[in-house]
C-alpha cells in the first residue's frame, strides 16, 4: 500500500515536472508568434482612414446614407470604439444638403431622449470624421410640451474636438472654416480645445456654437435636456433649410 502511494506521488511529480518543461519550452516559440510590437515596445502606429468625398455620393450627386455609416464605422474601428448590435441602424448621418460630407456634416446616435419637463435628460453619440465641422447652430426656446430650452455640453471620448462658441475670438491657426460653410464665415470664434476626458459646456442658453474635429476625428458624448430638432437653427441657409425639412 505504501509502496503504491510512493509510485503514486514519483509519477505525479515527474508528470508535472515534465508539463513546466513542457511550459518552459514553448514561451520562447509563443513570444516568436506573438504580434511584433514597434520600438520601445510600443504598438505600431495605427493609420488614420481617409475618406473620398466622391466615395460618398452616387452617380446623381446624393449622398449615400449607407457608405455615410460606412465611414463613421471605420473611424469607430481606428477609435476602437465598440460597435454593438443594432449600431447601425441607430446610427444617423446627414450632410446638410451641402454635398461634402467629409467636410461638413452629422453622424450621431440618440441613446435616450426624455422629454419630461424640468426632469428631462438626453444622451447622444456624436461622430466627426478627420477635420470634418459640425455647423454653426443654437437652440430656439421649445414649443414641444415638456421640453425646455436646449442647454448641453460635450465629453470628448476619442480624438480631439476644436469646440467653438462665444466669447474672446482666439481660433488656433490649424481651425479653418471650410468654404462650404457660408463661404468660410461663422458668428462666434472663442475656441476651447478639448481632448479626451474634457468636458465643455455651452456657454450659455440659446448661444451659438460649431465644432471641428481634429485630424483623428472624434467620437464625444452630449449630454443635455431633452432635446426637440424643430427648435434647432443653424447659421447656414442651406443647412438651415435642410435640416428643418429632413
Amino acid at each position: 500500500m505504501n509502496n503504491e502511494k510512493k509510485i503514486s506521488r514519483r509519477t505525479m511529480v515527474g508528470t508535472l515536472s515534465l508539463g513546466l518543461a513542457s511550459t518552459a519550452l514553448a514561451g520562447p516559440v509563443a513570444a516568436q508568434n506573438a504580434p511584433q510590437r514597434g520600438n520601445a515596445g510600443r504598438r505600431p502606429q495605427r493609420t488614420v482612414p481617409v475618406f473620398n468625398n466622391a466615395d460618398l455620393y452616387g452617380a446623381d450627386g446624393k449622398f449615400d446614407v449607407e457608405k455615410g455609416k460606412d465611414a463613421i464605422l471605420e473611424l469607430c474601428r481606428y477609435h476602437r470604439y465598440p460597435i454593438y448590435p443594432g449600431m447601425r441602424e441607430k446610427l444617423f448621418v446627414f450632410d446638410y444638403g451641402l454635398g461634402q460630407f467629409t467636410t461638413l456634416g452629422l453622424a450621431c446616435v440618440m441613446v435616450v431622449n426624455n422629454v419630461a419637463g424640468e426632469s428631462s435628460y438626453m444622451m447622444l453619440e456624436i461622430f466627426l470624421l478627420p477635420n470634418q465641422m459640425l455647423p454653426e447652430h443654437w437652440h430656439e426656446k421649445s414649443e414641444k410640451p415638456g421640453c425646455a430650452q436646449k442647454n448641453e455640453g460635450w465629453l470628448i471620448r476619442w480624438g480631439r474636438s476644436y469646440v467653438v462658441g462665444e466669447g474672446e475670438p482666439n481660433l488656433p491657426p490649424e481651425v479653418v472654416v471650410p468654404k462650404i460653410h457660408m463661404n468660410g464665415e461663422v458668428t462666434v470664434r472663442h475656441c476651447v480645445v478639448a481632448d479626451p476626458g474634457d468636458f465643455v459646456p455651452l456657454t450659455r442658453l440659446g448661444s451659438r456654437h460649431w465644432q471641428l474635429a481634429g485630424n483623428e476625428g472624434v467620437i464625444l458624448t452630449e449630454v443635455a435636456n431633452a432635446h426637440d430638432e424643430k427648435a434647432v437653427r443653424h447659421s447656414d441657409p442651406i443647412a438651415n433649410a435642410a435640416f428643418l425639412n429632413g
